[in-house]
């Protein structure tokens, strides 16, 4: 058999298996493409105002000055610096929080004595884009118990 044959084949093959969802699926008779079995591409706007969070972690120094700290700076990509830090430490996760110091003090950042969330809601309207800005969230680290 030539390659070219092989190839052809294995394109019919999986073209073939993306009917088994449609033919087998126990629940309501599917007739779209398999691949819209799933909500996240079928239906992945929810009805109702379309709304973005726009999140910004300060960091506060002794003295009181405040910087704001990214991805870049704790060593992460966008999406997992909000995943592990964000997102947890505005859901009031002390561990995320405490953990975001203990990086910033690894990559020889200046002593953190707190973190600030700062969180803007953006929402579609008519007229525009309304924004309204959440109650900030301040984690301020444990202190450690001398050993």
């Amino acid at each position: 058999m030539s390659v070219k044959t092989r190839v052809s084949l294995f394109i019919l093959l999986v073209l073939g298996l993306h009917a088994i969802p449609v033919l087998f699926y126990q629940g309501v008779r599917q007739t779209r493409w398999p691949f819209l079995l799933w909500a996240m591409y079928a239906q992945s706007t929810p009805p109702g105002p379309i709304q973005a969070l726009t999140r910004r972690l300060y960091a506060v120094t002794p003295g009181g000055t405040a910087r704001e700290i990214t991805s870049v700076d704790v060593g992460l990509t966008l999406p997992g610096f909000a995943s592990n830090y964000l997102a947890p430490i505005s859901r009031g996760d002390t561990a995320a929080g405490r953990w975001v110091i203990n990086r910033l003090h690894q990559v020889g950042m200046d002593s953190v004595v707190q973190l600030r969330l700062v969180t803007a809601r953006s929402t579609l309207v008519d007229t525009g884009i309304a924004v309204d800005t959440l109650p900030v969230v301040v984690y301020p680290p444990t202190l450690q118990s001398p050993r």
